[in-house]
């Protein structure tokens, strides 16, 4: 990987949506790393928070999470694992930063609060698929609320560079419908208007594809076959050189995942271009909870054309 837009010494990487986001967000946290800044992790989890063991509950909605916590009653916390195999690889400590169910206007205050306790330099903002690219007029936008919140809370950090990056390109169209021209058209919207930044692959011979491949297959060995995720690994798939329908957990039995080379791309844009285009900026930023967002998102839907479905020749 090559970041050379991310400026400063002192980065936060947070997960867009959903507790796996985290590890795809993982490759840029280790290059950054590897280019000697203090990286910082932190995750839009799916966990139970509150009976993750040892979790340090910074606020009502803020928790750490680190190596030596224990995993809920229900055994799902990635964010855990991902700790300890940062210390068995590293020989140093992890936290990650999670939170869940919180709506743009608190998670904004989180980021306020980390940016100055960590005295961060610049925020990246991963997401594992490419709803969070969408307007709202798509003809699917699969599940966003979580990515907009995550998007629109870091775009309020104006002190700090703001960076959004996607990845996994082509997983979302089996089981959410969504279409990939669609995503495809937001990026050239973007680029066009001067707001891309790069593009970057996950290589399976790159230190970083190296060390993401272990920390997944670590996770997923510590996790039952029930939470393995298919974004991460859609990746360590696409890194395999795996093409086409692919079943990757019993989960998707009946909905193949689509694997291809353009799985391993990571697409980063300046994360003020793609937030102030959002139709529903204003009413957003106020949302207290990811339910009233998902309720500003579909009531624009209804007031809006949707784009029709597109096939693309690819």
């Amino acid at each position: 990987m090559n970041l050379p837009w991310v400026d400063g010494e002192r980065a936060l990487v947070a997960g867009c949506g959903g507790g796996f986001d985290v590890i795809c967000a993982l490759p840029v946290a280790l290059h950054l790393k590897r280019q000697g800044k203090s990286v910082h992790l932190a995750s839009y989890s799916f966990s139970e928070l509150r009976e993750v063991e040892g979790a340090e509950k910074r606020s009502s909605r803020l928790f750490r999470v680190h190596a030596d916590c224990q995993p809920p009653s229900n055994g799902y916390c990635p964010e855990l694992w991902l700790c300890r195999w940062w210390r068995q690889t590293f020989h140093e400590e992890l936290s990650v930063w999670c939170y869940r169910r919180v709506g743009v206007a608190p998670l904004a205050e989180i980021f306020a609060d980390l940016a100055s306790e960590l005295r961060l330099d610049s925020i990246v903002v991963v997401d594992g698929g490419v709803d969070g690219l969408f307007l709202g007029n798509e003809h699917e936008l699969g599940t966003p609320e979580t990515d907009t919140a995550s998007l629109l809370a870091a775009y309020q950090q104006t002190s700090l560079r703001r960076i959004c990056a996607f990845t996994a390109f082509g997983t979302e169209g089996t089981k959410y419908e969504v279409r990939h021209a669609d995503a495809l058209q937001r990026m050239a919207e973007l680029i066009g208007q001067g707001h891309g930044l790069g593009v970057s692959a996950l290589l399976p011979q790159s230190q970083e594809g190296r060390w993401f491949k272990e920390c997944l297959e670590f996770i997923h060995g510590n996790l039952g076959e029930q939470w393995h995720s298919h974004m991460a690994g859609s990746i360590a798939a696409a890194m395999q050189g795996r093409f086409g329908e692919q079943i990757l957990s019993e989960r998707c039995q009946d909905a193949p995942i689509w694997v291809s080379p353009l799985t391993l791309l990571y697409w980063f844009f300046d994360l003020p271009g793609l937030a102030e285009q959002r139709p529903y900026l204003k009413e957003a930023l106020a949302t207290d909870s990811v339910g009233q967002l998902h309720e500003i998102i579909q009531s624009y839907r209804q007031q809006t054309e949707l784009i029709p479905p597109r096939n693309i020749p690819i």
